[in-house]
């Protein structure tokens, strides 16, 4: 009885290890391929100039919004940690907005200044 209740296992497509281990696999594989992009779409918003001072604006927002709607709430700890954080980010974006304005501006005047002749080395 036993012997036959083996082969019925192998032979079968729905064995008993099957349906528990197919969904971890895919579920695996999709968790995956999303890490594999989800940093290059973070990257991607602040390339330029002007996205990193509108990222700036939208993180001051998200910080009001959620500051007001935690004071209406009666929660005026979470609503100042909520303002904090939408400011931080308000800081950091004007940072990178910042440095790449910086950055462009050397660039153009160093373009403006040094010979287009010179060859370097």
């Amino acid at each position: 009885m036993s012997l036959f209740l083996f082969v019925l296992m192998l032979g079968h497509p729905l064995g008993i290890a099957s349906p528990s281990s197919a969904p971890n696999v895919s579920q695996n594989q999709y968790q995956n391929h999303y890490a594999m992009y989800a940093a290059y779409r973070r990257r991607r918003n602040r390339r330029t100039i002007g996205r990193a001072y509108g990222h700036a604006g939208n993180g001051a927002a998200r910080g009001a919004r959620r500051f007001g709607t935690n004071i209406a709430r009666g929660k005026p700890l979470k609503a100042g940690k909520e303002l904090g954080r939408g400011m931080g980010g308000f800081g950091k974006a004007i940072g990178i907005g910042t440095g790449l304005t910086g950055r462009k501006t050397g660039m153009t005047v160093k373009r403006a200044v040094v010979p287009r002749s010179r060859k370097r080395y």
